[in-house]
């Protein structure tokens, strides 16, 4: 498994450590585990593979985005099974990473999951959004739901000058949601993601 590990990440051209192998590996047979008990994915997508390329590769996509950008501290909201927030936080240790997720059950696996990785560069916040009162720079989500359901409350959590990186999918349906919330944003940018993606996913960049 982790030649598979190793050769998904070599064909996005990602640096990487033989121990960000074992921790993703690891991770990915935890979700697998414990996925009935704490509901982390789609049981459609609950294999290896699936949950490598459709997950972990995806999250790790968003990375030279932050690396570019570069803030001290990363809030993602509704972290569930931990993506993109723990597969970010495995390659980027240098910064700290809040994972904000309000279900117990997922929170739980958080924490769990955390501690077997030796994730010294994570927190895990258990409570709903309204909830978090600190100021961010930089706040990542990776959600289905239609960005104007959250685009306000996640600005008013932003930093003057902060940014939003939301992980979403095809792009005609990112150009309505873009046009509901277009005046909360200074900018609005969308970054199409690796083509050799067997899906169409992308980056929309909310700018405060």
């Amino acid at each position: 498994m982790i030649s598979d590990i190793e050769f998904a990440l070599s064909e996005f051209n990602f640096q990487f450590a033989y121990k960000d192998l074992q921790k993703i590996d690891l991770y990915i047979k935890r979700i697998l585990l414990l996925n009935t008990r704490f509901n982390l994915i789609s049981n459609s997508n609950s294999n290896f593979n699936a949950i490598l390329n459709l997950h972990v590769i995806d999250s790790l996509l968003g990375l030279p985005t932050i690396k570019e950008i570069n803030p001290s501290e990363i809030l993602d909201v509704g972290s569930g099974a931990g993506f993109p927030g723990i597969i970010l936080a495995i390659f980027d240790t240098s910064r700290k990473y809040y994972l904000l997720e309000r279900s117990k059950k997922k929170s739980t696996f958080l924490k769990m999951i955390k501690l077997e990785l030796d994730l010294e560069n994570v927190k895990i916040l258990e409570y709903e959004i309204e909830r978090e009162k600190k100021k961010y720079e930089f706040i990542t989500i990776r959600a289905f739901r239609n960005m104007n359901e959250y685009a306000l409350v996640l600005k008013n959590l932003l930093k003057d000058g902060g940014l939003i990186m939301a992980y979403k999918g095809k792009f005609d349906k990112i150009n309505l949601e873009v046009s509901q919330i277009k005046d909360l944003f200074s900018k609005i940018e969308v970054k199409s993601l690796n083509p050799k993606l067997s899906v169409d996913r992308n980056l929309v960049l909310l700018y405060k």
